[in-house]
């Protein structure tokens, strides 16, 4: 009787130091998760001229958690009202004008579905293309949004959009680069 209880004693020693050994081998939940930096470009340009090309860079994880880059000044433009003296007197109204970029990135096999939200607003001194002599030297505003996903591969690039201005005629072009964390 004292034999099978030692023998019993061993074995669940054996057993437990197994369980032990495999639960210190396995990697903890966190581990598992690939960290990527995504690249996107936001270029403007007067027919084939680059005109501006600004980079934003960020780390995303790659298990569509969010990441969001938000940059931009407020800019104060001048509304105008009539005092009872007939002379005008400016107001000032200040309008946010940057770019605010969400992203998140889920993977798929060994690619990556990246879905970006792009928000760019400038501010320019005054209508493009008009002549001074006929147009008052007023601000104009410019918005740009764009959504959409992308599948990319370690270390590819892609051109997310490309799109023209009405008002000005400016391209906009969006470019996206992933590459792997290691």
């Amino acid at each position: 009787m004292k034999k099978s209880i030692s023998i019993a004693i061993i074995v669940i020693m054996f057993a437990v130091s197994f369980v032990s050994i495999a639960m210190a081998q396995q990697k903890p939940p966190d581990a598992e998760k690939v960290v990527v930096k995504v690249q996107v470009v936001l270029s403007r340009y007067e027919g084939d001229r680059r005109v501006s090309s600004l980079p934003y860079t960020m780390l995303a994880t790659a298990d569509s958690s969010a990441v969001s880059v938000r940059t931009g000044s407020q800019v104060a433009v001048a509304q105008g009202s009539v005092g009872a003296d007939g002379k005008s007197t400016p107001n000032w109204q200040y309008i946010n004008v940057g770019t605010n970029i969400d992203c998140n990135v889920k993977p798929e096999g060994s690619r990556f579905n990246v879905h970006i939200n792009v928000n760019d607003s400038s501010y320019i001194d005054r209508q493009p293309g008009a002549a001074r002599a006929t147009t008052l030297d007023v601000p104009t505003l410019r918005n740009f949004s764009y959504g959409n996903s992308i599948i990319l591969k370690d270390g590819e690039t892609k051109q997310f959009v490309a799109a023209s201005d009405k008002v000005s005629g400016d391209v906009v072009k969006i470019d996206v680069t992933l590459n792997v964390e290691k």
